[in-house]
């Protein structure tokens, strides 16, 4: 998490806030605390919601047209015969 910090620091994107989120409770989020982790907001919906999850991922894999992804994920746009690209402009 620091290294997440330390390199939107490096960048220039020193308001760029940071959110956890994924299988939070109220003991993990305690450990994020107890560490001084520079966290600055938690997704916590299983915690508390009795609804039954939808576990699903979203990562961001182009922007602007311009292939990027967080370290482990494979950049560019994935083709997905399901899907369809839709215009934003």
């Amino acid at each position: 998490m620091c290294e997440v910090r330390a390199r939107l620091d490096q960048a220039g994107f020193e308001r760029v806030k940071i959110v956890v989120s994924g299988g939070l409770d109220a003991e993990r989020i305690r450990l994020f605390r107890e560490k001084d982790a520079p966290v600055d907001a938690f997704g916590v919906g299983s915690a508390i919601s009795g609804a039954r999850p939808i576990d699903f991922t979203l990562d961001i894999k182009a922007i602007e047209g311009k292939p990027i992804a967080k370290r482990g994920r494979i950049p560019g746009i994935t083709a997905n015969p399901r899907l369809r690209l839709l215009s934003l402009i």
